[in-house]
């Protein structure tokens, strides 16, 4: 198993276009969710809603999630 460092959004923002695990804050908790982040308007938006952006992302995984 390998040890994964989280990067800081928005100080460091993923490479590429993709799904990514993402730490998230509602309602004062920290929630561990899957979104997708796009390169063009340097945006997160929830994994199954492309029409609905997210908002305070705190960190993400730098490893893409890829579907197999």
């Amino acid at each position: 198993m390998k040890v994964v460092r989280w990067l800081t959004y928005p100080e460091c923002r993923p490479q590429e276009s993709g799904l990514y695990m993402v730490n998230r804050k509602l309602n004062n908790m920290y929630l561990t969710v899957l979104s997708y982040f796009d390169i063009v308007t340097s945006q997160w938006y929830d994994s199954n809603d492309r029409e609905s952006n997210i908002e305070w992302v705190s960190a993400f995984n730098p490893f893409k999630v890829r579907y197999v």
